[in-house]
């Protein structure tokens, strides 16, 4: 998007992508896409005030579409060229954010996996890592195109030994200890 051109209407520029948050307020150490060190280009936050991380995997983001659509707008009036989310259970919001804006919206790297699937062998299976692979259903991968006929191998946290608890612990003592 970058045409080194400048258009005005804007308070602010040099935003190439916006980010719309979960409403949380944890140690973001380098890497995380909280923490805009992350990224080699300017980033520019959008918090969804009420997106608590329960409500978005646990209970489907029940109710709070119109928050989101309401940031991706506010994202675009600011001047970015895309838009993303920081939680990939938000696929099912794809396509209403994509439609509500005229910037690109990624929610969730599951975009990816009908992508990957055509890359495999035949037989192969796309691995998808989520926070709560109980949480993922159906509604989520037709959200993000995967079909019945894409093979999949899911594993949540849930199901190993490092727990979404101790993942922030983990951050908050790395944060403490002025880790990256």
């Amino acid at each position: 998007m970058a045409t080194g051109r400048v258009r005005g209407g804007f308070n602010q520029y040099g935003f190439t992508v916006g980010i719309l948050m979960l409403d949380t307020r944890f140690p973001r150490i380098v890497g995380d896409m909280g923490n805009a060190r992350t990224f080699p280009f300017p980033v520019r936050y959008q918090r969804v005030t009420g997106a608590d991380p329960d409500l978005v995997v646990r209970r489907g983001a029940e109710g709070l579409l119109p928050a989101f659509v309401e940031g991706a707008q506010a994202l675009e009036r600011e001047g970015v060229g895309a838009i993303t989310t920081n939680c990939g259970f938000l696929i099912k919001y794809q396509v209403p954010l994509a439609r509500s804006v005229r910037v690109p919206v990624f929610t969730s790297s599951l975009l990816l996996v009908p992508l990957v699937h055509r890359m495999l062998a035949p037989g192969g299976r796309v691995g998808i890592m989520t926070v709560n692979a109980g949480s993922l259903t159906p509604e989520h991968l037709l959200g993000a195109g995967i079909g019945p006929e894409v093979p999949l191998a899911v594993v949540g946290y849930s199901t190993t030994s490092l727990s979404w608890t101790s993942t922030s612990r983990a951050r908050s003592t790395c944060a403490s200890r002025g880790g990256s």
